[in-house]
């Protein structure tokens, strides 16, 4: 289940609950401040890392990092 970031309408509470779509959706998450169910939420950006290869520079052979670094199209030797 996804974490979702609200702040309270009534006491100005802000906090963080682990629920599911439907709750979050239904009102039934509840502020742990006041108990007042009248909620905004707080969107916050998140960030993914992929490891992908480098493209070829065709100097493989010729590297001059290549024992440094695995070569400078990032393949591993």
């Amino acid at each position: 289940m996804p974490f979702y970031t609200f702040v309270c309408n009534s006491c100005g509470k802000q906090f963080e609950v682990r629920c599911s779509v439907a709750e979050k959706d239904s009102g039934s998450v509840v502020c742990p401040g006041c108990g007042a169910n009248e909620l905004d939420r707080v969107f916050q950006g998140f960030s993914v890392a992929v490891k992908s290869p480098s493209p070829s520079c065709g100097q493989e052979s010729a590297c001059p990092r290549a024992a440094a670094c695995g070569g400078c199209c990032g393949r591993q030797a």
